[in-house]
């Protein structure tokens, strides 16, 4: 689960500016800023979604009918895939702080894109519901 603490903080330290010139303004201020941060936090959280047809990853719709193989990579090979050992036209979905990290295989000749890098925390859930 992703915290929010740093967005609650929002409230006292809004509160803390405005309190020497008006108290109400600062609480007021702090909670509305505190709920906008939330909301936009999970307004922009890419969402993904495996359906029947299609893999989506935020905006990205992606048949699955040109999806190969899917594979969690391992916490230690990890840094290498997301550097040294990654393909410049792949398409990422990488989030810094979550545990998993899978690699989907994309077998459509027309397209140049070799693979799917998608971070996630819960990696053997979404590789087991594009096998299926």
């Amino acid at each position: 689960m992703t915290s929010f603490l740093p967005n609650l903080l929002f409230a006292p330290a809004v509160w803390l500016v405005f309190a020497p010139l008006n108290q109400t303004v600062g609480t007021i201020g702090g909670l509305t800023l505190t709920a906008l941060s939330i909301g936009l936090r999970l307004a922009v959280a890419k969402r993904i979604i495996v359906t029947r047809d299609a893999l989506q990853i935020g905006s990205a719709d992606i048949p699955r009918s040109v999806l190969g193989a899917a594979e969690s990579i391992s916490a230690e090979n990890q840094f290498a895939e997301r550097g040294p050992l990654l393909d410049s036209r792949s398409f990422l979905a990488l989030k810094g702080g979550l545990p998993g990290l899978v690699k989907v295989q994309v077998i459509d000749e027309n397209d140049e894109t070799p693979y799917l890098l998608i971070s996630t925390r819960r990696a053997e859930e979404l590789i087991s519901s594009l096998k299926n």
